[in-house]
């Protein structure tokens, strides 16, 4: 689980490391979190996940979600205010 800090910033997608079943969790302090993600993965599927709990115990219902091509899911707290933008070239 990743926390956020309250100053806007850029990660790639494979710098985060996700647990055995391929998910990702970042929570914010609830200070309305700027977050950008790097990938060129395409976005499969995209969300408000239903009750589910992480390989790590991390219940993740009522978290946004996105899922990426190849099985990468990603879920974060809505109070983070995301973008996934593409990979500069």
């Amino acid at each position: 689980m990743l926390k956020t800090p309250s100053i806007p910033i850029t990660l790639s997608l494979e710098d985060l490391l996700p647990d055995s079943n391929g998910e990702i969790v970042i929570v914010s302090g609830g200070d309305n979190s700027q977050l950008s993600i790097i990938t060129d993965l395409r976005v499969c599927d995209a969300g408000i996940a239903a009750g589910h709990v992480t390989v790590d115990g991390f219940n993740v219902g009522g978290l946004a979600f996105y899922s990426f091509e190849g099985g990468p899911k990603l879920y974060y707290s809505p109070d983070i205010d995301l973008i996934i933008a593409p990979t500069a070239t």
